[in-house]
């Protein structure tokens, strides 16, 4: 990373918001398969905040890419892979919307997955996020 990108005023907005929805994404499997659906206004709360944070993580980075790369999207590691996690939680809030807690449960599971691999992705693979 150029030092430019690291002096633009993103830095201060789409890492919290990125990191505030991977863990907004822990909490909500974590109610989820603890309160097995008992608590269904706080898991839906939790859901739509973690949604909105992990959304806004992806759109503040892609606008952070355009100022510093000169694209919104590379399809770089990271990027791909917070695309993938999106999209993957974004059907599990679907389900549980639906009140199918069963099929919710496994893609809330997988979505925490995908969180771990896309934070270390960055460590594994070379990219523009890469820091290798």
């Amino acid at each position: 990373m150029a030092t430019h990108e690291l002096s633009n005023i993103m830095l201060y907005i789409h890492p919290p918001l990125a990191i505030a929805g991977h863990v907004l994404i822990f909490i909500f499997t974590i109610f989820l398969i603890l309160y097995d659906c008992k608590k269904e206004i706080t898991i839906k709360l939790l859901g739509t905040i973690a949604w909105v944070f992990t959304f806004s993580g992806l759109v503040t980075g892609m606008i952070w890419a355009q100022l510093s790369w000169g694209s919104y999207w590379t399809w770089d590691p990271k990027e791909t892979m917070t695309l993938i996690l999106f999209s993957t939680f974004s059907i599990s809030f679907l389900f549980f919307l639906e009140n199918k807690y069963k099929i919710t449960k496994w893609l809330s599971l997988f979505s925490c997955i995908l969180v771990i691999i896309t934070v270390s992705i960055s460590f594994v693979l070379s990219g523009l996020h890469s820091f290798i």
